[in-house]
């Protein structure tokens, strides 16, 4: 399969790709096997050929954008990963409040212009990793803000390398999720925001820094939160409540600081990850009989 790929590369592809690349080197948490291939596709011509070779080819491939919320398993990714994260950049501002948004864009890059044009609606993502398009793949938010709030529609490319528009209303956004055709990748977010002041929302902005400081302690490699937050509970505190903070398995850790972050102290394997989970749900459920859902996605194969 690899002399497949590497012939296709070699005529077609104008980006950078990979064979045989760590996972770990593309995480937050600096986990994850190795994935056959990975390319870098540079623009929609690119992202286009390379859906349309592995349809026709019948190659599975994933999507990977900046690596946040992600467990790799040891054994790694039998597929094309296509990532996201040296092209589609550009940020086009429409008019004074709406913006069309690469996917490759940083949540941190997107919130700095709106900072310096003074609009508000976007201040949740300050201190959220990661690009624009997983975030809108995750629905991914904070204290009360989520991408639905602002997101109006996506560009995408899926079956064949066709380009589509997906309104939100077709989205379906719900809690940490979006309803995007499967094998297609979203290539632009258009997104609308409120007219503010600059010091309105650097001030939003300072307070939720404030209210991030225990998850701002965090210093080791994460994916971010582990587990869903419950209705009306949060995970951190019941996980914290049943004693588990601190707790390990080889060099992986339920972080002393918040208890629904697990960190990497240097040398964590996925399957230390996946053991603790597997302790903190059955410990969780046995003490508070609540089943908590995995907010972190996993994939890949077991070694």
């Amino acid at each position: 399969m690899a002399v497949q790929y590497s012939l296709f590369f070699i005529q077609r592809f104008k980006g950078k790709v990979l064979f045989n690349v760590p996972m770990s080197e593309y995480t937050s948490i600096k986990i994850g096997g190795p994935a056959d291939v990975m390319a870098f596709p540079q623009d929609e011509g690119d992202l286009k050929d390379i859906l349309a070779f592995a349809e026709a080819k019948s190659f599975p491939f994933y999507i990977l954008g900046g690596g946040t919320n992600l467990l790799v398993r040891d054994g790694g990714i039998r597929s094309i990963v296509i990532n996201m994260s040296e092209g589609f950049k550009d940020i086009v501002w429409e008019d004074e409040t709406n913006a069309s948004v690469g996917a490759g864009v940083r949540l941190s890059e997107l919130l700095f212009q709106c900072r310096e044009r003074g609009l508000t609606g976007f201040e949740f993502a300050s201190g959220i990793p990661g690009t624009i398009g997983g975030a809108v793949m995750m629905n991914a938010g904070a204290y009360g803000g989520e991408m639905k709030d602002i997101v109006e529609g996506v560009e995408v490319i899926g079956k064949k390398g066709v380009k589509n528009f997906i309104p939100k209303k077709d989205l379906a956004f719900a809690y940490r999720k979006a309803e995007v055709p499967k094998g297609a990748a979203v290539t632009r977010a258009h997104m609308k925001f409120e007219k503010s002041t600059p010091d309105a929302v650097k001030e939003k902005i300072r307070d939720l820094k404030e209210r991030r400081k225990t998850t701002a302690h965090i210093t080791f490699p994460n994916a971010g939160s582990v587990f869903r937050n419950p209705e009306n509970k949060s995970a951190g505190r019941l996980i914290e409540e049943a004693g588990l903070k601190g707790e390990r398995s080889g060099d992986a850790q339920i972080s002393e600081v918040h208890a629904n972050y697990i960190v990497n102290l240097g040398a964590a394997k996925a399957k230390d990850v996946l053991s603790l989970m597997a302790l903190i749900r059955d410990r969780v459920y046995s003490q508070k009989g609540v089943v908590l859902e995995p907010e972190i996605k996993v994939i890949g194969e077991d070694q």
